[in-house]
Parts: C-alpha cells; sequence; structure tokens
C-alpha cells in the first residue's frame, strides 16, 4: 500500500502510471488545482485527499468524495502507509 503525494500538476501523468486501486493520493501544494478532475485521472477506487490550508489559500472547494486533512493527519496517513511517493 503506496501513498503517493502530488504536488505538481504537471507530474499528474507520471503519478497516474504508477497508482493503483490499492493505493492512496494526497494533493499538496499546486496539486490541488487538479480536484474538479482528478477521478477522471486516475482509478476511481484510488482514495483521494488534499491538504486542507493548501485548498483554503487557494480558495477551492472540495468535492465531497476527496477527504481533507490537515498537518497532523498528513503524518499519520504517511505513517499508515507502507511507501510514500513524492512526484
Amino acid at each position: 500500500m503506496r501513498l503517493h503525494i502530488l504536488n505538481s500538476p504537471d507530474s499528474l501523468p507520471r503519478c497516474k502510471s504508477g497508482v493503483t486501486n490499492a493505493d492512496s493520493l494526497i494533493l499538496i501544494e499546486d496539486a490541488v488545482v487538479l480536484l474538479p478532475s482528478i477521478y477522471s485521472a486516475i482509478d476511481t477506487s484510488t482514495a483521494v485527499y488534499v491538504l486542507l490550508d493548501d485548498v483554503q489559500r487557494r480558495g477551492i472547494k472540495t468535492p465531497g468524495n476527496v477527504k481533507t486533512l490537515d498537518y497532523l493527519q498528513f503524518v499519520d496517513l504517511c505513517a499508515a502507509h507502507t511507501h510514500c511517493i513524492s512526484w
């Protein structure tokens, strides 16, 4: 079980080829702009998270099927996965 940490929308093409439905994906920094279309780019059964501070700073609304996390929850999410991959 891997956690894919995506921090740039430009990294999505490389990232999506490595994401499986058993993995999780968190959008941080500028990658949060992908929220409206993220499920058209990856498997819909992949768990998707977003860093709350980053969506608030950019004024982006979070879809109901994406869970928002604060920094402490982000750390817990990382600890819950066997591998963390930053893109």
